[in-house]
């Protein structure tokens, strides 16, 4: 268990919190195992909260209760103690929110401001500052219970946040689930790759977020490296689940030598230190610059400081990163951002592999839950159809906004191509023609086709 932890740390990526980058990305707690993916944004629910203590209480939830309790009974679950969970089964769709997992990665894009500020700041270590606020970011939105649906081979989710931001993510990989994401604007390029592992350890889950994310800045011609904290699930049989994300999270510049580690502080007993943080950035002599603080999952302060820490005589203490609100009572607890990321009203037409086209998730956000389950599993009996026309005609699998790079340039602290592939945005998207704006009924639910042989579709 050290070992597997130490090893996490040499590399990662957070894809809507913890994957959210790879996220972490984050992005990712969820009420059971079954194709659990280590960057899906974890729940963070307080275990020693009313809300937790009281739970929700619902139909649904009385019924996922009951039906993690009947799995572990039967001994579902046993047999997987000590693996790797990443991708084992097919989950039922009363567990699931109407997202789907490249929907959980673009969460990072919310606060993205935070770069556009990084970019137009002077000061080498104050634009650190900024980007370090934006690496904590995305776990302002890892407090959902519910599994995203697993992206199928080729799907792909884009998306527009403002001031010129365009983001797309490909699912490129399904064996070992891989997903890689490109975003763009005039201050700042992101690239991401997510392929995390777990493990099961009975009633709770160790979640390593492998992958690679790098962030460049255009005025200044900067480019940052990053390493999420491992994340705990307990309770994902039986009990209330909740995540502690513990352990440091490691920004490196490769550009000055500069860095930054904050240090997530374990939940302790009765709640002590949930969600704290603290660290410090550094000249690349090691010296203290500035000092961060704050909680996770609400804001991040930061303060010009001595070569011992403490703040500067005078020096003010800055906010750079508040949480927005979350709606109050949302049974899924969407974010406000993450209504927008499934939402396809107002939206350019998307790509036919889009997220926000497939029908399960569609049904299943109109309250259609058995007509989800049986559109989920057409959508995995057409993509094992896919796989088995593959090995037929002995095609291979190409991505069609990335491509895989055999002998890329690595940075130090990043993992090797064992572990995660390097995939690079062929920057192609960028190059179509957008779509026109639409009404949303023709997308939501609609269209949806990720496929490499379409035609063979037509009977399932």
């Amino acid at each position: 268990m050290a070992e597997a932890s130490a090893d996490a740390q040499t590399g990662g990526s957070l894809l809507g919190t913890l994957w959210q980058w790879g996220g972490n990305a984050m992005t990712y707690a969820q009420q059971t195992i079954n194709s659990f993916m280590g960057w899906e944004d974890l729940e963070v629910v307080d275990p020693e909260a009313e809300k937790a203590k009281k739970g929700v209480d619902t139909e649904g939830s009385g019924m996922l209760e009951q039906e993690r309790k009947n799995a572990w009974g039967t001994k579902q679950f046993q047999q997987y103690i000590g693996a790797d969970v990443t991708s084992l089964l097919s989950v039922p769709v009363w567990i699931m929110e109407p997202f789907t997992i490249l929907q959980k990665a673009a969460e990072i894009m919310e606060y993205t401001d935070l770069l556009d500020k990084a970019d137009s700041t002077d000061d080498e270590f104050d634009r650190f500052a900024w980007v370090a606020a934006y690496c904590v970011s995305p776990f302002g939105a890892a407090e959902r219970a519910w599994k995203p649906f697993n992206p199928i081979l080729g799907e792909t989710y884009e998306l527009e946040v403002g001031n010129g931001v365009r983001y797309l993510a490909e699912q490129v990989s399904h064996h070992p689930p891989i997903c890689a994401a490109h975003a763009e604007n005039a201050h700042f390029r992101y690239d991401l790759v997510s392929a995390p592992t777990t493990r099961f350890l009975g009633n709770s889950l160790e979640v390593y977020p492998y992958g690679r994310t790098r962030i460049s800045l255009v005025r200044s011609g900067e480019v940052f490296t990053l390493v999420p904290p491992n994340a705990m699930v307990h309770n994902i049989v039986i009990g209330r689940t909740w995540v502690d994300a513990y352990g440091p999270l490691n920004i490196n510049c490769i550009t000055t030598g500069a860095r930054c580690r904050l240090d997530f502080k374990p939940c302790g007993w009765f709640g002590y230190g949930r969600y704290e943080f603290e660290g410090y950035v550094y000249d690349k002599e090691g010296t203290k610059r500035v000092k961060l603080s704050g909680k996770w999952n609400q804001w991040v302060d930061a303060v010009r400081c001595d070569a011992a820490g403490a703040p500067q005589p005078g020096a003010e203490v800055r906010r750079l990163w508040t949480c927005t609100p979350k709606p109050v009572g949302d049974y899924y607890s969407f974010t406000q951002f993450a209504h927008k990321l499934n939402s396809s009203e107002g939206i350019h037409a998307p790509l036919p592999s889009d997220s926000r086209r497939r029908p399960d998730r569609a049904k299943l956000a109109a309250g259609e839950m058995g007509s989800a389950g049986s559109e989920k599993v057409r959508l995995e009996e057409m993509q094992r159809a896919e796989r088995r026309e593959r090995d037929k005609r002995a095609d291979g699998w190409t991505p069609r906004w990335f491509k895989k790079v055999d002998e890329p340039k690595l940075y130090e602290g990043e993992l090797d191509l064992s572990k995660v592939p390097f995939w690079e945005f062929t920057g192609d998207y960028l190059k179509r023609p957008v779509g026109e704006v639409g009404p949303a009924a023709d997308v939501n639910g609609k269209g949806f086709c990720p496929w490499q042989y379409p035609d063979m579709h037509e009977r399932l």
